[in-house]
C-alpha cells in the first residue's frame, strides 16, 4: 500500500496531528453549547471570537520568525503548552472575562503551532529529498485526523452527560498527550537564521507582494475561511433550534467529522484529476448552495445534511490550500510567510466576527447564513485568478500521486 511507504516524517507528523486534532475535538464539540449556557449572548461570543482572531493576527509575526530562527520544533512544543493552559482554564471557567483571556492564551499557542508544524514538515520533507510526499500526506493527515473526530464527539457526548466542562478538560489532556510526541520524536529545523525579525518582516510581505498567485490564493481563502467561521458559529445552536437534541450535538459532530474526512481524503485525487483551482471553487459552490437552502429546509436531518456538506467541502478545500500555498514560498522564510498568511486571515475572520453576532442577535441565524453565501460566491474567482498566475512558477509541492 502506498501509504506504508510513507517516510518516517510523514508518519510522526500524521501521529502528531492526529492527537492534536482529537483535543480539539473534544474541546469543540459541545463548545458553543458550553458557551451559551454559561450566559453569553452571540455578540459575546463573536467578541471573543473576534479578541482571538486579532490576537492570532498579532502574534503570528512575531511566532513565525521565532520559529524558524530559533527551531519549528521549540516552537511546537511551547505552542502546546500554553495550548493546555487555555483549555483548562475554559473548562474551570464561566464568566466572560475569563473565556476571553482564554481565547488571548489559545491565540498565543496556536501562532506558535500553525504556521511552525506545517513548515517543520515541508522542510523536513524536502531534507530528506521527498518533497512530493506532502500532497500525499496533507489529505491523508486530514482525512485520519477528521476520522478520530468521530471519536471525539463520543467522548465529548459521554463527558458532557455529566458535565459540561468536562470536555474542554479532556482536550486539554489529548492536546498534552500530542504536545509529549513533538517532543520527543521531531527533529529541530530551522528556517533563515540569520535575519532579524523586521527584516524577515519585510521579506515575507515583499515576497506576498510579488508573488501574484499567492496574493490572489490568500484572498480566496480570506472569504472561504470567514464562511467557514459562519458555519461554525451557527450550526450547534441551529441543529437545537430545529428539533435535534442538545445530548445528541455530541454525535452529530462525529457525523460531522466523517463528513470532513471523506473530503480531505478524496481532496488529493480531485485535485490532480480537475485541477486544484476547479476543486477550490467547487468547494466553495457546494458550500453557496449549502447556506442557500438551508433556511428553506424543515427538520434536523435534512438541516444536519446540508451542515455536513458544509464539512465535505470544508474537507476537499483544506489539504489543497496547505499544498498550493507551499509550493509558493521559500523554504527560508516559510514559517514567517505562512505566519504572514494566517494574520490576514485572522484579520478578516475578526472583521466578519465583529459584525456577525449583533448580526444574529438583532435578526436570525437565517441571516448569517445569508452571510456565508455571499462570502463563498466572492471567493471563487480568486482561485481561477491564482491558477492563472501561478502557472510557469515554481511548483515543487504539487506533483505527487494521490492516495486513494
Amino acid at each position: 500500500m502506498k501509504a506504508l511507504a510513507l517516510s518516517r516524517t510523514s508518519k510522526e507528523y500524521i501521529a502528531y496531528m492526529a492527537t492534536l486534532n482529537l483535543g480539539f475535538f473534544v474541546f469543540q464539540s459541545y463548545y458553543i453549547l458550553y458557551l451559551r449556557v454559561n450566559g453569553l449572548s452571540y455578540t459575546d461570543i463573536t467578541f471573543i471570537f473576534a479578541a482571538n482572531f486579532v490576537a492570532l493576527a498579532l502574534l503570528n509575526f512575531v511566532s513565525g520568525n521565532f520559529a524558524d530562527r530559533h527551531g519549528r520544533k521549540k516552537a511546537i512544543v511551547i505552542g502546546g503548552a500554553i495550548n493546555v493552559v487555555g483549555f483548562l482554564i475554559y473548562g474551570l471557567s464561566s464568566s466572560l472575562l475569563l473565556f476571553l483571556a482564554a481565547e488571548i492564551i489559545l491565540a498565543g499557542s496556536w501562532s506558535l503551532i500553525g504556521g511552525s508544524v506545517e513548515a517543520w514538515f515541508v522542510d523536513e520533507l524536502k531534507a530528506g529529498r521527498r518533497p512530493g510526499e506532502a500532497a500525499r500526506t496533507f489529505p491523508l493527515s486530514g482525512g485520519i485526523g477528521n476520522i478520530l473526530g468521530i471519536v471525539g464527539g463520543v467522548i465529548g457526548s459521554l463527558l458532557a452527560a455529566v458535565a459540561l466542562n468536562l470536555p474542554m478538560l479532556a482536550g486539554a489532556l489529548f492536546v498534552g498527550a500530542a504536545t509529549l510526541l513533538a517532543l520527543l520524536f521531531f527533529n529541530e529545523n530551522f528556517g533563515d537564521r540569520t535575519e532579524r525579525f523586521s527584516a524577515m518582516v519585510r521579506q515575507s510581505m515583499g515576497h506576498f507582494r510579488r508573488s501574484a498567485a499567492l496574493r490572489d490564493l490568500t484572498y480566496g481563502e480570506m472569504l472561504r475561511s470567514a464562511a467557514v467561521v459562519v458555519y461554525l458559529l451557527i450550526y450547534q445552536p441551529y441543529m437545537v433550534a430545529v428539533g435535534l437534541g442538545e445530548q445528541y450535538l455530541g454525535l452529530y459532530f462525529s457525523m460531522l467529522m466523517i463528513s470532513t474526512a471523506l473530503g480531505n481524503l478524496l481532496s488529493g485525487r480531485l485535485a490532480d484529476r480537475s485541477g486544484r483551482h476547479i476543486l477550490l471553487a467547487s468547494s466553495c459552490t457546494v458550500m453557496l448552495a449549502s447556506f442557500l437552502i438551508q433556511p428553506l429546509v424543515q427538520g434536523f436531518l435534512l438541516a444536519g445534511f446540508l451542515f455536513a456538506l458544509t464539512g465535505f467541502a470544508n474537507g476537499l478545500a483544506l489539504p489543497t490550500v496547505m499544498v498550493w500555498r507551499n509550493s509558493l514560498i521559500p523554504s527560508g522564510m516559510r514559517a514567517s510567510t505562512l505566519a504572514l498568511l494566517s494574520s490576514m486571515l485572522n484579520l478578516a475572520a475578526a472583521t466578519l466576527s465583529l459584525g456577525l453576532g449583533p448580526l444574529i442577535d438583532a435578526t436570525s441565524l437565517q441571516a448569517a447564513m445569508l452571510v456565508g453565501a455571499m462570502l463563498s460566491l466572492l471567493a471563487i474567482p480568486f482561485y481561477f485568478l491564482a491558477q492563472r498566475r501561478s502557472q510557469g512558477a515554481g511548483d515543487e509541492l504539487q506533483a505527487a500521486p494521490a492516495i486513494l
